[in-house]
């Protein structure tokens, strides 16, 4: 009887030192998990060194839907960043994936825009194990910024054009929307070929994405256009800054427009 009684401590102190060492594993462990991906001030691992986005095939999709009077039309761009992105804290290969959502309301009866926004999503993936560190939405600024005079048109996309058709009745309305993008440099500097020590490169280059949204209203019954309307949203993005002073692969600013017609 005392035999088994004494098994039994055994038993207990047992599981009472098991728990303990389970305990201070995961606080030993999750510092150093916190520690390997360090977050940035969006809540994201902090990453930089990023150089210009793959070139991917129709990385643009939109759709439109109605609800009432209340037609809504939204249009994505997916950009992917994978040739030397790194996280700044142990200098861990990153793919960064940016994705711009423009998001437009419109009124089917008055013709009216109610609201234009965009909302940017970025994932980080560890480039050697195929995970997804994190993922953070967040709403661009509508403030302007400086993208220089020294811009050039990047006619690499090669499906940039977008169209979708609903109707109220025997109103139909028709958004199709067109996507050109510039690539500006602003103080860019490269060292001569025939110089011995290579320099590194300085000065700042930005991508500027202009989505042209055409707006035809018809009426059904007589076959006949209404109206036609014209508007713009403009993304500025940072594509690298050659240095760790600003954050590379992420969108400055979106500013939305209506065109006189």
């Amino acid at each position: 009887m005392q035999e088994m009684e004494t098994q039994a401590k055994r038993l207990e102190y047992s599981g009472i030192v098991l728990g303990v060492v389970l305990v201070m594993g995961v606080i030993l462990v999750q510092p150093i998990m916190n520690q390997a991906y360090a977050v940035g001030v969006e809540g994201l691992p902090a990453y930089d060194d990023c150089r210009f986005p793959e070139i991917r095939e129709d990385p643009i999709s939109m759709n439109t839907v109605r609800s009432g009077n209340i037609v809504k039309t939204i249009h994505a761009e997916k950009e992917i960043f994978a040739s030397s992105c790194h996280l700044e804290q142990g200098g861990l290969p990153v793919i960064v994936d940016l994705t711009t959502y423009v998001e437009l309301y419109q009124n089917i009866n008055d013709r009216e825009v109610i609201k234009a926004s965009a909302l940017v999503v970025t994932c980080i993936k560890d480039f050697f194990t195929a995970t997804v560190i994190d993922c953070e939405s967040f709403v661009p600024p509508s403030t302007p910024v400086p993208v220089g005079s020294d811009c050039g048109e990047n006619t690499s996309i090669t499906h940039p054009q977008e169209m979708n058709t609903v109707n109220k009745g025997s109103i139909a309305k028709t958004i199709e929307a067109q996507k050109e993008v510039f690539i500006c440099e602003l103080g860019v500097e490269t060292c001569s070929l025939d110089v011995e020590i290579m320099c590194p490169e300085t000065g700042v280059v930005k991508k500027v994405e202009v989505v042209l949204f055409t707006d035809i209203y018809e009426d059904l019954s007589t076959q006949t256009v209404e109206e036609v309307q014209f508007h713009s949203m403009r993304c500025v993005i940072l594509i690298t800054d050659f240095g760790d002073d600003l954050p590379d692969g992420t969108v400055e600013t979106c500013q939305f427009s209506t065109i006189p017609n």
